[in-house]
């Protein structure tokens, strides 16, 4: 699976939310996270997208129009915050139905 970490403006999200649903991106994981919770901006997001490689470079094509793509280091530990929550979610619904 591949991920990609967009950076959106609250102006340009509504926008975006449009965007995804293509017939591609829609299928793939989308989870918009408030900027300022990971060292960004306030009043902008986070776009945080996984899913088939094919799909993410779709998603290169059609959405910097409205978000800027953060990569390298940044978008390096803004991935793996979220991917830390996502595992830490996981691992408390298994505690709620663990026998």
């Amino acid at each position: 699976m591949a991920w990609r970490i967009f950076q959106v403006s609250g102006e340009k999200k509504e926008a975006l939310e449009e965007v995804l649903k293509d017939d591609v991106l829609w299928r793939q994981t989308r989870i918009f996270k408030d900027a300022s919770l990971y060292g960004g901006k306030a009043g902008e997001y986070y776009l945080y997208m996984n899913g088939s490689e094919d799909a993410m470079k779709r998603a290169d094509g059609m959405v910097p129009p409205l978000g800027a793509p953060v990569t390298g280091e940044p978008g390096e530990k803004i991935y793996l915050k979220i991917k830390d929550e996502e595992d830490r979610a996981a691992s408390g619904m298994g505690l709620i139905f663990a026998e």
